[in-house]
């Protein structure tokens, strides 16, 4: 499994949740995308569906069960929910 195949993954399934729920994102969806934060688009239940969403994706693409927000997740002092490259990374690292 790839970076790209993974980004790829983040931004579509990102995508349709976008349209899903009717949220406004100012500016491009690419890798640079801020998820949370000041400059983010998604509230902390925005988050967790969309978390939701794209664990079910990875299964149905990969065939890979996994858990993205986990204790040791939220534990991190960075966290990998940041925007879409930071996401692409940590689960290109959780599933190596």
């Amino acid at each position: 499994m790839s970076k790209i195949k993974i980004e790829n993954l983040v931004l579509s399934t990102l995508r349709e949740f976008i349209k899903e729920n009717d949220l406004e994102l100012i500016g491009e969806l690419n890798t640079d995308t801020r998820l949370i934060g000041s400059s983010g688009f998604l509230d902390s239940m925005d988050l967790v569906s969309f978390i939701v969403d794209l664990e079910e994706a990875i299964n149905d693409e990969f065939s890979l069960e996994i858990e993205l927000a986990n204790d040791s997740t939220m534990s991190n002092r960075t966290s990998p929910f940041v925007n879409v490259s930071t996401l692409s990374d940590y689960i290109l690292k959780i599933t190596d």
